[in-house]
């Protein structure tokens, strides 16, 4: 049964495929406490300090859904080299992800957002990022490194969140093309309107938001949907895009193919922080793994099932997918 054949890829040919990660890395910084009273001060909630907490985000979050699903995985991008550009590299270097690709551009600080919560709200969020983009010098080293060990990686992903890294849309365009040329799968989760640079990628991925954005079309039926979604394939003339449409589901476009839908399954939902991530993470693995695009979207549908079920940024394991696969749903696989 094809059922039977993806459930064994999950658990013996994720762990083979290696993917690298290149984007826009991140620092999710939370200052935690306990809100008592307003302050005398201003009419705002004092925090009284309870701890801080790190997390990777950005494009560092794929990675580490992607390792969590069992892939071998790589990270490349800019961080500072200051005291949260260090701790990131730790961080994924402790968790077994190859941060060889992560260089410094010159008084450029690492990206870090500071949220200040309780332990059921959040009071604000402070930003610290320079968005510009990154210095040519830069981008030629990530080059150099991609063409050196391209023949290592099944698959690399682009995590943009423009905050820099991807803004060159040449840049992109060699990125496309060194996959191309050497067989590598390049898939692209990206808030860019620049979706030109997009020629020949595997698929990409936006959200509704980042899809009426990008081809300015207001989506508010099945049928405005899909005439967004053509407009992005024919103008980036990728050769697929997943539209990831919160609780509506997931659509897939590809050309000369009718729209095709796949409804998210019903969970209690807690936080849809990162199940984008989650989503281009099983696709990619998925796809690495040999899986069709319809089969690799189910499966990603099922994870992003359950990673809404957690607080914060978090990840799905392989072993919290294979027993929800074991759960006999009817996911109908084909």
């Amino acid at each position: 049964m094809m059922e039977d054949r993806l459930k064994n890829a999950v658990q013996n040919d994720f762990n083979k495929k290696r993917i690298l990660v290149l984007g826009d890395l991140m620092v999710d910084e939370y200052i935690l406490g306990k809100v008592g009273r307003i302050s005398p001060e201003a009419p705002v909630p004092v925090l009284n300090y309870r701890g801080t907490q790190r997390n990777a985000g950005g494009a560092s979050n794929v990675a580490l859904n992607m390792h969590a699903m069992g892939g071998k995985l790589a990270v490349a991008g800019v961080a500072g080299l200051d005291d949260s550009g260090i701790w990131l590299r730790d961080f994924l270097r402790n968790a077994s992800i190859n941060t060889e690709g992560i260089f410094a551009d010159e008084n450029r600080m690492t990206t870090v957002k500071t949220r200040f919560a309780t332990k059921v709200q959040q009071l604000l969020r402070v930003d610290r990022e320079d968005s510009s983009p990154i210095q040519e010098a830069v981008r030629t080293k990530i080059l150099d490194y991609i063409v050196s060990y391209i023949s290592e990686w099944d698959a690399i992903v682009l995590s943009d969140y423009c905050k820099g890294v991807l803004e060159d849309a040449e840049f992109v365009r060699k990125i496309i093309q060194i996959c191309n040329e050497n067989q590598v799968i390049v898939t692209i989760d990206s808030k860019s309107r620049h979706i030109e640079a997009f020629e020949n990628a595997d698929f990409v991925k936006p959200n509704n938001l980042e899809l009426e954005n990008a081809v300015n079309i207001k989506i508010v039926d099945l049928d405005s949907l899909d005439r967004a979604g053509k407009a992005y394939l024919e103008r980036s003339k990728a050769k697929c895009i997943i539209v990831t449409r919160g609780a509506e589901g997931i659509s897939i476009f590809e050309h000369g193919r009718d729209r095709r839908d796949y409804a998210s399954k019903a969970v209690q939902v807690f936080d849809v922080t990162g199940a984008g991530d989650t989503v281009i993470s099983a696709v990619t693995l998925g796809l690495a793994s040999g899986f069709t695009m319809d089969n690799a979207v189910i499966l990603a549908n099922i994870a992003a099932g359950i990673v809404i079920g957690k607080r914060g940024t978090a990840v799905v394991t392989r072993d919290e997918l294979m027993e929800r696969l074991n759960e006999k749903k009817d996911y109908k696989f084909g």
